[in-house]
Order: C-alpha cells, then structure tokens, then sequence
C-alpha cells in the first residue's frame, strides 16, 4: 500500500516545509487544486518538482473539460499523476487517457459523487487508471468505511484503487482488508503538531 500525503490550502513556501517535514515517508505528494489555482502549475507543481525531482507527485486537477490540454500541461510541469473528474464525459476521459499513455505516467480518476452506472463504464474504458473512493472533506470522515466497503465491491477487477476524506490511523486496517493501492491523507499528517512523527506514523501502519 502506498501513502499519499495531501498538501492543500497553504503558500507554496509551507508546501516545501511540509515537504521537508515528511521527507521519505511519502510515496506520493499530492500538490492540491488550491495550490494549482493559486499558484499555477509553474508556480506549484514545477517548482515542487525541481526542488524534489525523485518524488512522485500527483497534481490534484480535478479535469473535467479540456482534458488533453490540462494533461499535457500538468505532465510538462512534472507531475507524475494528474486527476480527471469521474463525472466528466468519456470524450474527456479518453483525453486524458490519451496523454497519460503519450507520457508513459499514471493518471487518476476522482470517484467524488460518481454514481455506479457510471462507475461500469469506467471500469471497463479506464482500467488502467488509478480509482479513487473519494469522501467529500465536507463530511468530515462520515460514513468513510461504508463508502469504501461500497466502491470496493463496485470495483471488483480494478488494480488501482485510492481512497481519500477522513483516513485516520485507526482505518488503515480497514483499507488493507478491501485492498487498497493508496490511502491519501491530508489533515492528520499537516496540521498535526508534529507533522514528521505524524507521517512517520501513517507510513508505518501503512508499509508494516
């Protein structure tokens, strides 16, 4: 399983502290659609990326239209892991896909709000991606183990599965029994008063 650590809401100077805070317990940093709105993705993602050229970073786009063209930009810009939005159209998706494979990286699918219809369709063009189970922050952790055990059954036959909104140390159990790929935390690790003993936590209950 691997640990995705969300970086969100905060200048581009915190980032790169909250970078060198967690430095080696992250697979993945997520640089988060803030940041990108912000900062841009000169500002944010290629920045981060030049100063940590070995980390895997996923920019968090949440792409709905113009897919080809976000991606190739999000890749140009070092990002490892660009994200499209599950509702948007399978044209759009496609072009994603598209530029991923063009790139030779990995891409994500936001689950957030997609019902399952629509899910069996993207199960069967979009394989290749990453899927993830997405709680809205707004639910502050409620109702997560029940969203998952959910989407899990749903995705039957998908590698890459994701999960984020309200992962705590006491659910990392949990997504290791449905076979999570990535469990994405932000706030438990970021605005944790020891940020580096907070990753160091996740990154253990996650890789023991």
């Amino acid at each position: 399983m691997r640990l995705q650590i969300a970086i969100d809401r905060v200048s581009v100077e915190r980032a790169d502290e909250i970078m060198k805070l967690t430095a080696g317990y992250a697979d993945i940093i997520e640089v988060g659609t803030s940041l990108i709105k912000d900062f841009g993705l000169e500002g944010s993602v290629r920045l981060l990326k030049e100063k940590y050229p070995d980390q895997c970073i996923l920019a968090d786009l949440k792409t709905c239209d113009e897919g080809e063209y976000e991606f190739k930009k999000a890749y140009e810009c070092g990002s490892d892991i660009p994200t499209v939005m599950g509702f948007s159209s399978v044209s759009t998706l496609k072009a994603c896909q598209k530029a991923a494979k063009a790139s030779g990286k990995e891409y994500m699918i936001d689950l957030l709000e997609v019902p399952d219809e629509k899910l069996e369709i993207l199960k069967k063009e979009f394989s290749d991606a990453i899927f993830c189970i997405h709680l809205p922050s707004d639910n502050q952790g409620k109702g997560l183990e029940d969203l998952v055990r959910h989407m899990c059954a749903q995705l039957n036959g998908i590698e890459k599965i994701a999960v984020a909104g309200g992962v705590t140390l006491d659910t990392i159990g949990i997504m290791k029994n449905v076979g999570i790929d990535i469990v994405i935390v932000g706030g438990a690790i970021n605005r944790a008063e020891n940020m580096t003993e907070a990753a160091k936590a996740f990154a253990g209950a996650v890789r023991r």
